[in-house]
C-alpha cells in the first residue's frame, strides 16, 4: 500500500515478516496505513510505519524544467509491432489499432468507444514485497500467482508494484536494485508483463510502488523520471500496459503543496510522451496519483488536470482506506471530471473501513463507471487476499483467499 518510512515492526504496509516478532498498530491517530519498506540497511518491513514523515515541511528534490521535452537517445525502429496499424496519413506516429485504452472526458474507453472499467487487485513483483528480496528472482511464481487471479478469480486489471531500493538492507539480500541498473530484474518485469498479455482483455498498471529516486514525501524526481524514460521506451508499443507514476505522495493534508505535486507528475508525464513521440508510440493512459494524504485526494486536479501530452489520456489513481462517508471525495466527486482509477483499498480496521464499507465502494464504483484494483494478492502484505498458508517467501504456496478475498473473488465473478 503505503510508502516506505522506515518504522522497525513486522513486515510492508503492517505485515509481520515470518521471521519478525514485533507488533504495532498499522494505522497512526489520523487513520493512515503504511506500507512502506525501510530503504536502511537494519530496517525490516514495517506492517505499519507512522504516515508523517521527517522533513514534510523539506524543499523536493529538483525537477527539470525541460523533462517534457526530453527525449531517447536511441534509434527509431523501422519495425512495426503487429498490435498496432501505421496511421494512414503516413506521419510517423502509430495509429492505436485494437487493444488500446484512452481517456475520453472523464471515462477511459477501449478501441470500440466502449467505457473501460477494469477491475482486479495488486500484484508484486519477484521481489514479493520484501518477502522474497533475499530469494533468486523467481518470475514464474508471479506468473503462477498472476494465472490465478485472472483464470480462476477473473481479473481483467492488475497493478504490478515494482519494489527497489536504494541499497540492500543486509549482504545477504539478492534483489533490490531497479530497471536501470539490473538488467536481470527489467528482464523478468518484461516477461511478466508479456505473459499478461497473452490473457485477452488483460491490463496491467506498471507502478513504481517501492521507489529509491522519489522524495521524501513520495514525489517524482528527475531521476524517476529516468526510470520512467527506460520503462517507456521498453513498452512502448504493449497496448496492455498502463504507467503507474509513484506509489503515494505523502502528508500535505492542507494541499498548500498541491502545485508542487502537480509539477513533479507534469514533468513524469513529460518525460514519458518525449520517449513515445521520439518513438512514434501511441500515447499510453498514465496514472498520476492524488496530491496527499498517501494517494487520498484529487480536488486538485479538477480544476488543474495535467497538461504535458496535450492533456491526452491521463487518469487520476486514488488510493481508498477509510469508510464510505468520505467515498464522495475521494473518487465520486473527481470522477464527474477526470478519468478516476481506484489503485488500492482494502479493509482495514484502524482506519475505519470494513469490507462492509469496501463492498460500498465496488458498487459506488460501478455506479460511476470507475475501474478498481483491491490490495493486495499476497499473504504478507496486509491486508491480505490470500492466506498464509506458508512462511517465508512463498513460491508455490497453496493460493487460498482469506474473507477479503473471497469478497473480492465474488466480485470478479459477478462482473
Amino acid at each position: 500500500m503505503m510508502k516506505p518510512t522506515g518504522m522497525l515492526i513486522g513486515c510492508l504496509l503492517f505485515i509481520a515478516l515470518s521471521c519478525s516478532t514485533a507488533e504495532e498498530s498499522p494505522v497512526d491517530e489520523s487513520g493512515v496505513i503504511d506500507n512502506a519498506v525501510p530503504a536502511d540497511a537494519d530496517a525490516v518491513v514495517s506492517d505499519a510505519s507512522d504516515p508523517t514523515p521527517d522533513g514534510g515541511d523539506e524543499a523536493v528534490d529538483e525537477t527539470p524544467d525541460e523533462s517534457s521535452d526530453e527525449v531517447v537517445d536511441e534509434p527509431v525502429t523501422d519495425e512495426t509491432p503487429d498490435e498496432v496499424e501505421i496511421d494512414p496519413d503516413d506521419d510517423g506516429v502509430i495509429d492505436p489499432g485494437d487493444g488500446w485504452l484512452h481517456t475520453d472526458g472523464n471515462r477511459i474507453r477501449d478501441h470500440a468507444g466502449a467505457v473501460w472499467q477494469g477491475h482486479g487487485a495488486n500484484i508484486h513483483d519477484t521481489r514479493s514485497c520484501w518477502s522474497c528480496a533475499w530469494n533468486e528472482p523467481d518470475p514464474g511464481e508471479v506468473m503462477r500467482r498472476i494465472d490465478t487471479l485472472v483464470d480462476d478469480w477473473g481479473a481483467d486489471f492488475l497493478r504490478l508494484d515494482l519494489e527497489s531500493y536504494a541499497e540492500p538492507s543486509d549482504e545477504y539480500m539478492i534483489q533490490w536494485q531497479g530497471v536501470l541498473d539490473d538488467e536481470e530484474y527489467l528482464a523478468d518485469i518484461v516477461e511478466i508483463v508479456d505473459h499478461i498479455g497473452t490473457k485477452p482483455g488483460v491490463y496491467v498498471l506498471v507502478s513504481l510502488w517501492v521507489e529509491p529516486t522519489v522524495t521524501d514525501l513520495g514525489w517524482p524526481t528527475a531521476a524517476t523520471n529516468e526510470v520512467w524514460k527506460k520503462l517507456a521506451e521498453t513498452f512502448a508499443f504493449a497496448p496492455h500496459v498502463l504507467y503507474g507514476i509513484i506509489n503515494e505522495p505523502e502528508s500535505n493534508y492542507d494541499g498548500s503543496r498541491d502545485a508542487e505535486v502537480w509539477q513533479a507528475m507534469n514533468d513524469a508525464v513529460g518525460a514519458i510522451r518525449a520517449v513515445e513521440e521520439e518513438l512514434g508510440a501511441p500515447h499510453h493512459i498514465v496514472a498520476v496519483q492524488g496530491t496527499g494524504g498517501w494517494s487520498r485526494f484529487l480536488q486538485y486536479y479538477i480544476d488543474h488536470p495535467i497538461t504535458a501530452g496535450n492533456s491526452e489520456n491521463i487518469a487520476y489513481e486514488v488510493h481508498v482506506y477509510d469508510p464510505q462517508s468520505t467515498f464522495g471525495d475521494r473518487f465520486v466527486t473527481p470522477s464527474a471530471t477526470l478519468p478516476v482509477i481506484i489503485g488500492e483499498f482494502g479493509p482495514v480496521a484502524e482506519a475505519d473501513m470494513t469490507e462492509a464499507d469496501c463492498s460500498a465502494l465496488i458498487a459506488q464504483a460501478a455506479a460511476h463507471e470507475v475501474p478498481w484494483l483491491a490490495w493486495t494478492f499476497h499473504s504478507n502484505c496486509p491486508p491480505n487476499l490470500l492466506e498464509a498458508t506458508e512462511s517465508g517467501c512463498g513460491v508455490g504456496m497453496e493460493l487460498r483467499p482469506t474473507s477479503w478475498g473471497e469478497l473480492i473473488k465474488t466480485a470478479l465473478a459477478s462482473d
